[in-house]
């Protein structure tokens, strides 16, 4: 099974995007965060029409979370990490017996801001979701953007003193992973770890980015895993004609 997740920061915008990847890359399962829009305005005919399943959390201008998938999905969960009603982070399903969360992690601003109370406490409902959810499913694939990076070797410019990169995200990242999950990253020599690089100065092409997309799975999956990609080709302008500025995160896909 082909698991794959993206922060597309716009499924409308980037819907072209979308499209093409389901046709090169046929994954199996494509978790989506940042969708950006209403329930009514979420392009479910074009996904269906590329011959694809989608579930969906919407949420207007901000958030948002689906699951596209080949296979039709089990035991649907709409949103079920939440503080405030209407804030769609999460959304989870069952695949041939294998439970995919997706998660779409609270940013933070800035260490000490409201923003970042909130996502630590968000973390914290997050982690009593997943224990609950573990107790339950032997097979079991947490997915989305966490912004956080798990380790140094994680991010371009690290310093504790930076949003993405304190101790106190880290160590909620490092009690989730303590609930039985592991981190399905495998380095590669060529090139660094980056998921995401933001728009400005060039960062991408300078290879300034984190690590901050990530898919987490199970002690019964992990060995199983065959392959880990990041597919930065689709970050490249040259990568999709109909909407060259793509996403400002790379997709992620495990192989099992």
């Amino acid at each position: 099974m082909k698991i794959t997740t993206w922060n597309v920061n716009s499924i409308n915008v980037r819907l072209p995007n979308v499209l093409k990847y389901l046709s090169d890359y046929q994954p199996d399962v494509l978790c989506l965060q940042e969708l950006k829009c209403n329930d009514d305005k979420y392009p479910l005919d074009s996904i269906q029409n590329a011959g694809y399943h989608s579930i969906q959390a919407c949420q207007k201008t901000y958030n948002g979370v689906s699951i596209i998938s080949k296979l039709k999905p089990a035991d649907v969960d709409i949103n079920p990490v939440h503080i405030i009603s209407g804030e769609m982070r999460s959304i989870a399903a069952t695949f041939q017996g294998i439970r995919i969360i997706n998660f779409y992690v609270v940013n933070g601003q800035a260490i000490g801001s409201d923003k970042y109370k909130y996502k630590l406490e968000w973390l914290k409902k997050a982690k009593a979701y997943l224990k609950n959810q573990l107790s339950k499913n032997k097979d079991l694939v947490l997915v989305g953007d966490f912004n956080i990076v798990p380790s140094e070797l994680d991010a371009h410019n690290f310093s504790s003193e930076d949003i993405l990169c304190s101790d106190e995200e880290r160590k909620s990242l490092k009690d989730i992973l303590k609930l039985g999950l592991n981190d399905s990253f495998r380095t590669k020599a060529d090139e660094t770890p980056y998921t995401w690089w933001d728009y400005r100065a060039g960062a991408f092409h300078r290879d300034i980015g984190y690590r901050i997309d990530l898919i987490l799975t199970t002690n019964s999956l992990y060995n199983g895993i065959k392959s880990y990609e990041v597919h930065r080709d689709t970050r490249h302008k040259s990568w999709c004609s109909e909407q060259p500025k793509t996403s400002d995160h790379a997709p992620v896909m495990i192989t099992l």
